[in-house]
């Protein structure tokens, strides 16, 4: 029989993206972050164009262009003829359902395959447990080092850049160096962007996918929210 990978051929892919300040460890406190950091927003300025949604004819990732409940704006970009869309946790609206209010976002993000953890420094590292999600399968963790002089002279925001699997996801390239240290600019761009990618297109056949619930489950929800899968 096919494989996910091959069954569902996708021109557009949906990410999530957690702000996480120094130190914080708790998914509650993760996604009740309000105020991102500058490094947080340069960032995202590189991998994305804030967009605003009202109006906005490309792919939605499932986010809301006409009566602004998802938020007002969400960063989009297009890369390799694939739209890409983030659920970013600083801009999904929060709400006050069942005195959480967190669940909005949770909602989003928690159907992303694969979702970006940024954090404000170091934080002790994060474990694929932290969010309660059957979907989640893939965290690239994101670090703010500090500054690194380049050859201009100028200074330029260094990450460290980590990859944490849930067992099952199968391995993927680009390999990320042993230093895992990338520069703010292009080249760590379209880096990150293959390796969000081919780590979506991995976890397809995870133990969790495999499952013939939670594939259904997951297939039912894109369906619903992007459209109709296409066979060869």
């Amino acid at each position: 029989s096919r494989g996910l990978g091959d069954v569902y051929k996708r021109q557009a892919y949906k990410f999530g993206v957690i702000y996480c300040r120094k130190g914080q460890t708790e998914e509650n406190d993760m996604f009740s972050n309000v105020k991102p950091s500058k490094d947080f927003i340069e960032f995202m300025d590189m991998m994305g164009t804030k967009t605003r949604l009202k109006g906005y004819t490309g792919y939605k990732g499932g986010l809301d262009t006409e009566h602004d409940t998802t938020g007002t704006h969400a960063y989009i970009t297009k890369f390799a003829g694939f739209d890409i869309l983030y659920h970013c946790s600083t801009l999904l609206p929060l709400s006050a359902e069942n005195n959480q209010q967190v669940v909005s976002r949770k909602r989003h993000i928690g159907n992303d395959v694969v979702v970006i953890i940024f954090q404000d420094g170091f934080s002790g590292g994060f474990a694929p447990n932290t969010i309660a999600s059957k979907f989640n399968h893939v965290y690239l963790v994101v670090q703010v080092v500090g500054k690194k002089k380049l050859p201009t002279g100028e200074k330029a925001t260094q990450y460290h850049v980590g990859l944490v699997s849930k067992q099952g996801v199968r391995p993927h390239g680009p390999p990320i160096p042993p230093n895992g240290l990338f520069i703010c600019g292009d080249y760590t761009r379209n880096f990150l962007l293959t390796k969000l990618i081919n780590a979506e297109r991995a976890a397809y056949y995870a133990p969790g996918f495999a499952q013939s619930r939670t594939r259904r489950l997951w297939l039912k929800e894109l369906v619903e929210k992007y459209g109709k899968p296409t066979k060869k």
